[in-house]
């Protein structure tokens, strides 16, 4: 991850966190995407759920995507995965409508050892960023459960799935053919080629996977659909929607 990057990221999360989305643009002057982004994102909740729809969210960290889907959706069904035992301790203890599970979640059930950057926990996930040095992300390592989508949600539809894990979103999907099949919800996904390395993951190999299960993709504020090629070398996109293609 660039220096470049890590800015952009680390000045969006202290507005998410804030919950001011505007200020963005205030504090970095190339920030107007992430605010773009932040509204986006609500849009398409706003969109997507209602009623006794159900939210699911990987990777919640303190759950700034999360409480903006229960504030949009009170009456909806809320699940949410973060492995950090003390993040999802806060969820529970400030969410307790959420079904918050203490899982990560991957391709396949089982144990892993996990990178808690206690300083920066954003960046925190099952393989280690190595642009995030030891004094700036202050690292622990806990061993965590890591269980699947469709181990996790066998008969529960999903109208949303949000899902942020610091590259693994290939090996959460393919974990997830079952509940994508079945429920189609719309897609809301963190996506960088370079992080995505880090799990022998590609661009492409997301594509084709979403093309095999019939979705879409367009940048989460409605640029596309992205062409395989094009997602891949898409400079500057960071953050995805993933939509049903019509029959």
């Amino acid at each position: 991850m660039s220096a470049r990057s890590f800015t952009r990221r680390s000045v969006g999360a202290f507005a998410r966190r804030v919950g001011r989305p505007q200020l963005v643009g205030a504090l970095y002057p190339r920030a107007r995407r992430l605010e773009d982004e932040a509204l986006a994102t609500t849009a398409v909740l706003a969109a997507g759920l209602g009623g006794e729809s159900t939210y699911v969210d990987v990777g919640s960290n303190r759950g700034q995507v999360l409480r903006d889907a229960v504030r949009i959706a009170p009456a909806a069904r809320h699940v949410a995965f973060e492995p950090i035992p003390s993040l999802a301790a806060e969820i529970e203890r400030e969410l307790p409508a959420v079904d918050c599970r203490a899982l990560a979640l991957g391709a396949s059930p089982g144990h892993a050892r996990f990178c808690h950057f206690t300083k920066l926990d954003g960046w925190s996930g099952l393989q280690r960023n190595p642009d995030i040095t030891d004094e700036r992300g202050a690292p622990e390592y806990i061993d965590v459960e890591v269980s699947t989508l469709d181990a996790q949600l066998p008969d529960l539809g999903a109208a949303v799935v949000k899902i942020d894990v610091e590259g693994a979103e290939l090996q959460v999907l393919e974990g997830g053919r079952g509940v994508l099949a079945r429920a189609h919800p719309l897609l809301i996904f963190e996506h960088q080629p370079e992080t995505a390395e880090l799990y022998g993951a590609s661009s492409a190999a997301l594509w084709d996977l979403l093309s095999e299960l019939g979705y879409a993709i367009f940048s989460i504020t409605g640029e596309g659909p992205f062409a395989r090629e094009r997602f891949g070398s898409a400079a500057g996109y960071v953050n995805w929607l993933a939509s049903p293609r019509a029959a």
